[in-house]
């Protein structure tokens, strides 16, 4: 099985730039490495990955964060932005597509969390997806 974080990172973008509720809310700034100087509100997509093997076929398992951050003055715009991309694609593995490998699952992994940063004036909230590729 080769390594399907690249892909999976690719396809969740894609499907969050597609969706018209997130869209709404940041645009198309959606990155896995913000620019310098990148606008506020955005939404950051990161992963972590293990591999797994059961008697007959192997894959690998994700963990999708995804970090919506914003400057104004409250934490509703991260929670709006947090329920519109979690909306878009918990359990919606039919909008995310992979150039390697198959998608099994993407589902919400009921992690989240919302907050002030140390500057004091960036909101940041976080929603995690579980995904599976074999």
């Amino acid at each position: 099985m080769s390594d399907t974080a690249f892909p999976v990172i690719k396809g969740i973008i894609a499907a969050l730039k597609a969706s018209a509720p997130v869209t709404t809310l940041v645009g198309q700034r959606i990155y896995s490495d913000v620019p310098q100087g990148a606008a506020f509100p955005y939404l950051v997509v990161s992963i972590q990955s293990e591999p797994f093997a059961a008697n007959d076929f192997s894959g690998q398992s994700h963990t999708v964060r995804l970090q919506a951050h914003s400057r104004k003055a409250s934490a509703s715009e991260v929670l709006l932005i947090r329920a519109a991309s979690l909306t878009a694609l918990d359990r919606q593995e039919n909008a995310i597509a992979l150039d390697t490998g198959t998608l099994v699952k993407c589902e919400y992994s009921g992690l989240s969390d919302a907050f002030i940063e140390d500057d004091g004036k960036t909101w940041q909230s976080v929603g995690e997806l579980d995904v599976i590729v074999v």
